[in-house]
């Protein structure tokens, strides 16, 4: 009876693996740990973007999504759709190719959202559409939120590097 309960609980989470677009590691490099989420796009683009979470000593919880797509001197709109919830990317910095999170706003309610409340509402969903704007460039891209949830709270409760 034990062997077939590990058979099904090995069975299990490769199923949930293969359809996870959240991954949880630790970088060294930079002294972090994070859960990091691929944005799908149904059109092939010359760049990856990722949804980043991190942790580490310097910067404390961290939101960003990640690109080449992200430069310096450019204004960005971003809007996150998850479930019923349209949310507004308030304040941000681009810096090193990532455009990072500082504040953010529903368009529906007005409420604002710092990231620690952003990220029970990113915990909650079943997916997540992400908008971008920049200058005359619009693009649109889907990320599955499987998998999210035990990534985010490995880095909510994982040890600081």
């Amino acid at each position: 009876m034990k062997l077939r309960l590990k058979l099904v609980l090995v069975l299990v989470l490769f199923a949930t693996k293969g359809v996870s677009q959240w991954e949880y590691r630790v970088n060294n490099s930079h002294k972090s740990i994070e859960a990091v989420g691929s944005v799908q796009f149904n059109f092939k683009i010359q760049d990856t973007i990722t949804l980043s979470l991190s942790r580490s000593r310097k910067l404390g919880l961290d939101f960003s999504i990640q690109g080449n797509l992200f430069q310096r001197d450019q204004k960005y709109y971003v809007l996150l759709e998850i479930a019923d919830r349209k949310i507004k990317v308030k304040n941000s910095l681009v810096l090193n190719k990532q455009l990072r999170i500082l504040e953010l706003e529903d368009l529906i309610s007005n409420e604002k959202y710092e990231v620690e409340d952003f990220i029970k509402i990113l915990k909650r969903g079943d997916s997540c559409t992400l908008t971008i704007r920049a200058d005359h460039k619009v693009i649109q891209g889907y990320n599955s939120l499987s998998g999210s949830v035990s990534a985010i709270n490995s880095v909510l409760n994982g040890p600081i590097l």
